[in-house]
This record gives structure tokens, C-alpha cells and sequence, in this order.
């Protein structure tokens, strides 16, 4: 692997002394910039090109309309045309996460508790999107909720039903309660039959029964623990309780019984996820800026399905890198990029974030400490770029990143306007004061088509002062 790790995908300098390898990039990028300070078409265009140019599959997350034009303008300079997926509204490709992980057939594949953590991972992207994340006082309903997640799908899988949201959704919303128990305690067998024939939930216990093997000692173990769920436990339940229960796991399901989910993302599966890893560059077209919250869920769901199956891929000297490309990354990030990132480099996987400030990871994340969190997120991107930009915050954080050193700092006095005396001292400062970032060049035909960074990248000297930065240009025009 130490030979694919070691390959050149560009250099910074026409002097091709300094260069940027594909162990640079499976250590994770992050861009930062203002808006048209260049960040897309300098740098940003520098990198994406390379990892065509090699070969590379991936994904591209989408946060403006004219993102997945311009990586097919890409692909067709590099010839790579061919290799595009266009996952967009209205096109052939649907991904239920659901199913996928249902059928997957390696380790861990079609795990009840595996399905219910997705699940509940999408719960909370979606009180991410909302500004909110769970109190002390939530975890008993998150935990609930978790409990009649893998119930449900347990029922659906020994049914024989698909899996998916709406069918999900019906279980819950036709289960037994108090109630109907005391209308179904009074029939005999038939009668049993016959009422569930009009509830969903009843007749899939009823088919998930008439499946049993009396050999499969697991299998009827595993019913009993359903069937005593829907047939006992929830009944009894208070109804305040139950309701809530009920309310969450609506609100969970909600965005994917209608519009663009309920038409690509809960039901169908002819995309996977591990086409990357054979060279395919899957684009998420569903910009956060046209469908907003749905588009958000869409290709957060995407992202998070890619990054566990890059992470099971097993890889060997023939793999090729693969990445994931996210501009506009403050819409996307989330707590388990952090985990991903620390194995990023051993399934050959490249991260690049682009987003405008720091600010804007400091929002998204929030929480207790948001500070802690994007610290950790952005130590596990080794390089990073910063382009022109007016937030102080990120250019202080940019400045201090880089850190200080000593510098000579000269003086000149001049006494009673006849003697002069010049001295020399040094100084301990910042290497890259912050109002450098606000200077640098943007770009455009005032400047030559020239995008200016500063770039520091984790265990790398630049010039023969050997800094751990430096400023260089990078042409839009290439």
C-alpha cells in the first residue's frame, strides 16, 4: 500500500519540489474561504482534478444547483465521463438505506440493532437540521424509541414484508392498544384471524407465525420477544406514554413518505454505495439550496451508508483511493466524521470539506461544547487551506493553527534630531498574522486568474526555511 500512499497527485510549485500525494489526501482536507474568494475553482479545483485524473471514485455532496455541473465538466476534461452516476430527482436510481443494509450479505449485514441505529442516526440529523439536539430529560424517549425501532423491523423481517418507512409507519400506527386487547381477548382462534386481517400490525404477527420452524430455537425466541412487544408490553403502557412513543417515531418517518424521499430513498435499491470503490463517481444532486431540508436528509443518509461501507471495504495493493467531496461541508458534518476520519487512511479514503468559516461548523454542531467538536474534527484533517476571508474568528484560529515563531524585529531611534542608533530584536509572533487572510488574491481577471492560500499540511517543511506553511497561488485556468 505504501507505493499507491506515496503517489504524486499534484505539486504547489512550477518547481515540482513540492508535492501533494495521496497520503496527504487520505488524512483528510478542509478549505476555507469566504464567498468568491476562490476556494472552489483555486484549490478546490486543484484537488478534484487529481483525484479524477488517478482514477479515483467517490462522491460529491451537493450544496449549490451548479455543483454536479461542474464535476461533469470535470469528468469530461479528465475522461471520466463515463464513470458518472447523476443520482438526481426524477432519475432510475432509488437507495433505501434500509433494504441496503437488510441485504448486504458481509459481517454485520442485516443486524436488527445495525438497522435501528441507522434509523436513529437519521433522527438525529433531523433534529440537527431543526437547531436542536437531545436533553438529559430526551434520552429515556430516545431509548424508547430505539426499543420499538427494533421490534418493528424484527416483525417486518420475520413477516417477509419489505423493509421500508411506510410499511414501518403502518406497524406502528396499527398495533393494539388497551382497547382493541379486550376486543381480542374475547375471539377464538378464527376470529383472531379475522380481525387482523384489517391491521397491519396483527397480520404480519400472524404471517411471522405461520414461518416458524420448531427447529429454529432463535427464530421463535426472537418472535415471542415481538409478539409479547405488541401483544403485551405497548397495550399496558399508559397512553400518554404510548402516544409519544408513537409522535416520535411519525415525526422520524415523516420527510420519507412524501416527495423526493418517499420517491428515491424509501423503496428501490439499484445504487450502492460501493460502485465508488470500483471507480464509479457518484453525484448526490439534490442541492441543500433547491430542496433544502430534504436535500440535507437525502445525502446526509447517503454519506453516512458510504462511510461505513468504505470502512468494512478490505483493501490491498490492486484498491484504488476513493473520496468524499463536500462543499458547502457545514451542511453535512456531523459527529461521526470524526470517528471516520481516524481510519480514513487505512480503507484509502480521501475527505475534503470546503465551507466559508469555522463560525459555521461552530453553529452547526453546537451542543454543550460546540468548540470541542470542530477541534477534533478539523485535528483529524492533516492539510489545510485557507483562502481569502473576512471572519475574524477563522483567521485568528488560521494564525494560531500555523502558531508562532521568532522574528527579527529592527528599530531606529534618533535623539535630539542629531544621533541615531538602530537596533535589532526579536520577537515571539504569529507566523501568518490574521489580516494576511483578508489580503490574499481571489481570483477573476483582476487577478490574473489567480487564486491565492496559505497551506499548512501536518509533518511537512516548505522553502528552504523550512516552515510548517506556506503561500502559494493556484491557477483557475487549469
Amino acid at each position: 500500500m505504501e507505493a499507491i500512499l506515496n503517489k504524486t497527485l499534484f505539486h504547489f510549485d512550477q518547481a515540482g519540489t513540492e508535492s501533494f500525494k495521496v497520503v496527504d489526501a487520505v488524512r483528510g482536507v478542509q478549505i476555507f474561504g469566504g464567498i468568491g474568494s476562490g476556494k472552489t475553482s483555486g484549490s478546490g479545483k486543484w484537488i478534484a482534478k487529481s483525484f479524477l485524473m488517478n482514477g479515483f471514485g467517490g462522491i460529491v455532496l451537493c450544496g449549490k444547483p451548479d455543483e454536479a455541473e461542474t464535476w461533469i465538466e470535470y469528468a469530461k476534461q479528465s475522461g471520466r465521463q463515463k464513470d458518472i452516476i447523476h443520482f438526481r430527482e426524477g432519475s432510475e436510481y432509488y437507495f433505501n438505506p434500509l433494504e441496503y443494509e437488510r441485504s448486504r450479505t458481509d459481517e454485520g449485514g442485516g443486524l436488527t440493532s445495525n438497522l435501528s441505529t441507522l434509523f436513529l442516526n437519521l433522527y438525529k440529523l433531523g433534529q440537527r437540521i431543526n437547531g436542536g439536539e437531545p436533553k438529559e430529560g430526551e434520552r429515556f424517549w430516545e431509548a424508547s424509541l430505539k426499543r420499538c425501532l427494533n421490534r418493528v423491523i424484527d416483525l417486518i423481517k420475520m413477516s417477509g414484508q419489505e423493509l421500508s418507512v411506510r410499511n414501518m409507519v403502518e406497524i406502528v400506527a396499527s398495533m393494539p392498544d388497551a382497547d382493541e386487547m379486550v376486543v381480542i381477548s374475547g375471539l377464538d382462534e378464527e376470529g383472531v384471524k379475522k380481525h387482523g386481517e384489517d391491521n397491519y400490525c396483527l397480520r404480519c404477527l400472524h404471517a411471522a407465525y405461520e414461518q416458524l420452524d420448531e427447529e429454529d430455537t432463535k427464530l421463535i425466541r426472537d418472535y415471542y420477544l415481538v409478539d409479547s412487544y405488541f401483544m403485551e408490553e405497548m397495550p399496558k403502557l399508559y397512553p400518554e406514554t404510548r402516544t409519544t412513543i408513537q409522535e416520535m417515531f411519525r415525526g422520524l418517518a415523516e420527510p420519507f413518505l412524501s416527495g423526493l424521499l418517499a420517491d428515491h430513498f424509501a423503496q428501490g435499491l439499484n445504487i450502492s454505495p460501493e460502485a465508488t470503490h470500483e471507480g464509479k463517481i457518484i453525484i448526490l444532486d439534490f442541492p441543500v439550496k433547491k430542496y433544502l431540508e430534504a436535500g440535507i436528509y437525502a445525502q446526509g443518509i447517503f454519506k453516512l451508508i458510504w462511510q461505513q461501507a468504505t470502512e468494512r471495504r478490505r483493501v490491498n495493493t490492486r484498491s484504488t483511493p476513493v473520496f468524499l467531496w463536500v462543499d458547502e461541508s457545514q451542511y453535512f458534518i456531523n459527529e461521526y466524521d470524526m470517528m471516520f476520519q481516524t481510519t480514513a487512511r487505512s480503507s484509502l479514503a480521501c475527505t475534503v470539506f470546503l465551507t466559508q468559516n469555522i463560525s459555521n461548523y461552530y453553529a452547526v454542531l453546537g451542543g454543550n461544547d460546540p468548540k470541542a467538536k470542530v477541534d477534533s474534527l478539523l485535528g483529524n484533517l492533516s492539510t489545510k487551506i485557507f483562502h481569502a476571508n473576512n471572519d475574524y474568528v477563522t483567521n485568528e484560529w488560521a494564525a494560531k493553527t500555523i502558531g508562532q515563531s521568532y522574528k527579527n524585529i529592527s528599530s531606529m531611534n534618533n535623539i535630539g534630531g542629531q544621533q541615531t542608533s538602530a537596533g535589532l530584536s526579536q520577537q515571539f509572533n504569529w507566523q501568518v498574522e490574521p489580516r494576511i487572510f483578508t489580503q490574499l488574491k481571489s481570483g477573476g481577471r483582476d487577478n490574473n486568474y489567480i487564486v491565492e492560500a496559505v497551506v499548512t499540511i501536518t509533518g511537512k517543511d516548505w522553502g528552504v526555511e523550512k516552515r510548517n506553511f506556506a503561500l502559494r497561488a493556484f491557477s483557475q485556468k487549469i
